[in-house]
């Protein structure tokens, strides 16, 4: 049993503060709507397992191609542990949804059939991640709207500060 969520992910966040690297504290920007990290945003997805183990890594969406330089230089500043990945949106699809499922969910299940715990967005439950699912024996269980906040492990803690 799993539930996995994506949240949006400030680089700006609690009046001007913004994240830096790794090991380092916050960092104070001056003129937030001038400084350009106001227009910049990523997609966390998180998971957990009923068991507390960590069986996947969480991947981060930024908005781009995925493609060239800038795009090697920004995945090579991330733990090898989290899976960055890039798209148009800087959110997630059905795409890469079922690529979460393809390279990271299906492996670890070794043929054992699973739930998975889902909110509403709309990328989970497209005709491909269902399909995908399906074949794969996993069952998808989905949060009704309004419920999350309630109900949904990552919503209640993890994510919360970034609600």
């Amino acid at each position: 049993i799993c539930n996995m969520d994506q949240t949006l992910l400030p680089f700006e966040y609690l009046s001007g503060q913004t994240y830096n690297q790794q090991g380092e504290k916050m960092i104070w920007v001056q003129g937030s709507q001038q400084s350009g990290w106001d227009k910049r945003q990523a997609t966390i997805q998180l998971t957990v397992f009923a068991d507390a183990v960590p069986h996947v890594k969480p991947l981060i969406f930024f908005h781009g191609q995925g493609v060239g330089n800038t795009v090697m230089a920004e995945k090579a500043l991330y733990d090898p542990q989290v899976v960055v990945k890039f798209n148009p949106k800087a959110y997630a699809n059905s795409t890469n949804i079922v690529e979460w499922l393809d390279e990271q969910v299906i492996p670890i299940l070794g043929g054992w059939p699973t739930l998975i715990v889902l909110d509403m967005f709309g990328s989970h439950k497209t005709d491909e991640v269902l399909d995908t699912m399906r074949v794969h024996d996993i069952t998808l269980s989905v949060i009704p709207g309004g419920c999350t906040s309630m109900v949904q492990p990552l919503d209640i803690s993890i994510n919360q500060p970034f609600k």
